[in-house]
């Protein structure tokens, strides 16, 4: 009697963890320059991925990590934007205007 209760619990122990996998979201990882890992998903409902802005060590703005719907990180560079003072102000949110430093 005691191995069919054995095997009852060990039934129930691999049914929740399958169910806990089943309901858990998938997310993006971005790899920051402080070397700390940053998780991201993606919204269904909105369309949308959550972004990260990289701020690095010195607080200067470097990149730009958004989560895709396919949940595939992607990143944009500070330097490959075509932001200069006199056009930052078209730029809504954090990135990419803060890519450059007016006076």
């Amino acid at each position: 009697m005691r191995h069919a209760w054995a095997i009852v619990g060990l039934m129930l122990l691999l049914l929740q963890l399958v169910m806990s996998h089943k309901l858990s979201e998938p997310v993006c990882t971005y790899r920051n320059a402080e070397d700390e890992t940053v998780f991201l998903k993606y919204l269904p409902l909105l369309k949308k991925g959550q972004d990260y802005v990289d701020f690095g060590k010195e607080g200067k703005c470097l990149k730009r990590a958004i989560c895709s719907d396919t949940f595939k990180t992607v990143v944009e560079e500070c330097s490959d934007q075509k932001v200069t003072c006199h056009n930052k102000q078209r730029y809504t949110g954090v990135f990419p205007a803060c890519c450059v430093k007016c006076p």
